[in-house]
């Protein structure tokens, strides 16, 4: 009882963190591009039937689902002006997170059988900085990350009951899924899996899921219902080899063709953005699984889909060299998987603690680490985005890319307007985000701002240091943003 209530409370917390913060995001240097080039088009062509836009788009395999929702909730509201835009996307965005958050409840208390381990595994999602972050504004990833937890919650339900009711609502989140990202392909594969070392196999609901992922698949990526064979097939040709036209990532030091990235890229992001004890628990978990799995194969039946879906992207990734920008983002959606096994790491190790004492201890520190890592965030609030462990270094501005996105404009726009009673402000910045970010002010104070990409003749210069990790030897510096010990954004008085 005392974890259920428990339960309540953190979920209450959760709920009420995000009604306070989901407008204080900047705009993320894609998001414009996004609402534009996907939901707009999307949205248009399905209330017009014209394909002409769609077809000729640069985005058109872009996963359209969520970015077609947002699109489509503007519309609902009669929003036209951009800040209320922007933060209706904000604030959506953060509930989709929010309601994904209560399922990664359920699915932990459907595998682990506690109350308390599930909270343990919700409070560490919620718990983790740069996920926290961007399920504000990052309507490409964490919205995968979100409709993977809720569609592998459904395939739990669904293989522990097959009906065709059960069937027909896992069948939606996979499709979901895959019109976000193609790699939602994982989530059927792995109920597929499933099914097979099911003891009664009931074909009739085996079949209605299939049939009805394929027709979720189409019916939500409008795309596809011009030519759903050739179109699926262009999306997935694009997705395993994605044009990068010469970028480059900012990687221990170095600038690394984007295209060309040491193998070891993706584990070392997410050794140093990931709070460091959730690790440790996610290797102690790989190897009890390992253990475990050796021992007796179906001990960890429940738990090898996790493993699928978590291991494959990434190995893809490591062996294909896949392309990947500042980080790890695109893989956010294997997060979850990533805390389960990280939570199972905490069972087992408590259940192989015999030590009633060295139990409490490892319950009290897990304990403190999380709460640190919750104080962490709420001082860097709100560039959580920007989230180093201590295995990052020092001197982490020379090292990696922090707010490539942007979001920092937005403050430092803010303070500007605050400090400058001038009626027009010329405005330069390093890159678009700058500029960009005119669209979060809202509009009595907007008017103000001039776009000026000549730093002679304007007022001010912000920057986020992208591409650019060294100080600047022009302007007084007037502003500046500090999170986890390094400067992200500073504004320069040129006048």
């Amino acid at each position: 009882m005392f974890f259920k209530r428990a339960a309540i409370v953190f979920f209450v917390c959760l709920f009420a963190a995000g009604c306070f913060a989901f407008s204080d995001y900047g705009i993320s240097w894609d998001e414009g591009m996004q609402r534009s080039l996907v939901g707009e088009v999307n949205y248009n062509f399905i209330k017009t039937g014209n394909s002409d836009m769609l077809l000729t788009n640069s985005c058109k395999y872009y996963g359209p689902a969520f970015e077609t929702l947002l699109y489509a909730a503007e519309k609902f509201f009669n929003l036209s002006d951009p800040h209320s835009i922007f933060i209706l996307r904000h604030g959506i965005s953060f509930l989709t997170f929010f309601i994904a958050s209560i399922c990664f409840y359920l699915l932990c208390f459907k595998i682990f059988k506690s109350r308390g381990i599930a909270l343990l595994g919700s409070i560490m999602l919620a718990a983790s900085p740069r996920i926290f972050a961007d399920s504000f504004y990052n309507s490409k990833d964490l919205p995968m990350l979100c409709f993977c937890i809720i569609a592998c919650y459904t395939m739990f339900l669904f293989i522990e009951k097959p009906t065709i009711l059960r069937a027909t609502f896992h069948a939606l989140f996979c499709g979901i899924v895959l019109d976000i990202r193609i790699l939602g392909l994982l989530l059927p594969i792995a109920t597929l899996y499933l099914f097979i070392f099911q003891k009664e196999k009931k074909v009739i609901p085996l079949l209605v899921f299939i049939v009805y992922t394929l027709f979720f698949i189409i019916a939500f990526w409008p795309l596809l219902w011009l030519n759903p064979m050739q179109h699926f097939i262009e999306a997935f040709k694009q997705m395993s080899n994605y044009p990068v036209m010469g970028a480059t990532d900012l990687y221990m030091g170095n600038n690394v063709p984007a295209s060309n990235l040491p193998w070891h890229y993706l584990p070392v992001w997410i050794g140093i953005t990931t709070p460091i004890c959730y690790s440790f628990f996610f290797l102690t978990g790989l190897f009890f699984l390992i253990k475990n799995t050796l021992v007796d194969f179906k001990s960890t039946l429940e738990m090898q889909p996790v493993l699928f879906i978590f291991f494959a992207p990434v190995l893809a990734v490591v062996i294909l060299n896949s392309t990947l920008y500042d980080g790890w983002r695109h893989l956010f959606f294997v997060y979850p998987f990533f805390l389960i096994i990280a939570v199972f790491g905490f069972t087992q190790l408590i259940q192989d603690v015999k030590n009633a004492a060295a139990v409490k201890f490892i319950t009290y520190s897990t304990v403190v680490l999380i709460a640190s890592v919750i104080i962490t965030m709420v001082e860097i609030h709100p560039f959580q985005n920007v989230y180093f462990n201590m295995l990052a270094g020092n001197n982490i501005r020379q090292k990696y890319e922090l707010d490539y996105w942007g979001l920092s404009y937005k403050q430092g726009l803010e303070y500007i307007l605050a400090h400058d009673k001038s009626n027009q402000i010329n405005i330069a910045a390093e890159n678009s985000p700058g500029f960009l970010n005119f669209n979060i002010i809202p509009a009595e104070e907007r008017k103000r701002l001039v776009r000026n990409n000549n730093i002679n003749t304007a007022d001010y210069f912000l920057s986020n240091f992208r591409n650019h990790p060294q100080d600047y030897n022009f302007g007084t510096s007037v502003f500046q943003i500090n999170a986890g010990g390094e400067k992200i954004m500073e504004v320069l008085k040129l006048k």
